[in-house]
């Protein structure tokens, strides 16, 4: 029986929940081990994705992208940190920011499995379909 990226990741939680760091990394050595045992190694970027996905969620915490064609202002920030703790109920929001001109305006925020694309160029592309059609 094949064991799922999703049944590694979360062994994995479960057996570094509550580690010292130096036990946790001794876990994490043997835990390669085993996907190389199992042939299971390309898994690993999936493996690593979801354990993100499962630590997060257990510590209330969430990472989130914010992609604007301008530096983004602290009250825009602040703003987007309090929309994403109200919507997610999550105590920390671990912010990543991109510069992207090519948006031409708005934003584009990405968390979990959502994007919200409030960007111009996709507002522009909507409404060239909207006229084609």
């Amino acid at each position: 029986m094949r064991i799922s990226v999703k049944q590694y990741a979360q062994s994995l939680y479960e057996s570094v929940q509550g580690k010292s760091d130096k036990e946790a990394a001794e876990v994490v050595v043997k835990f390669v081990q085993t996907l190389r045992q199992h042939y299971d190694i390309a898994k690993v970027k999936d493996i690593i994705n979801i354990f993100s996905e499962i630590w997060n969620n257990e510590n209330k915490e969430i990472e989130a992208e914010l992609t604007t064609a301008r530096e983004a202002t602290s009250i825009s920030r602040e703003l987007i940190v309090k929309y994403l703790k109200e919507k997610t109920g999550a105590e920390k929001i671990e912010l990543s920011e991109k510069v992207d001109q090519s948006i031409i305006g708005g934003f584009i925020l990405k968390y979990g499995s959502k994007i919200l694309d409030g960007s111009l160029k996709n507002s522009l592309a909507g409404l060239k379909n909207k006229i084609s059609n």
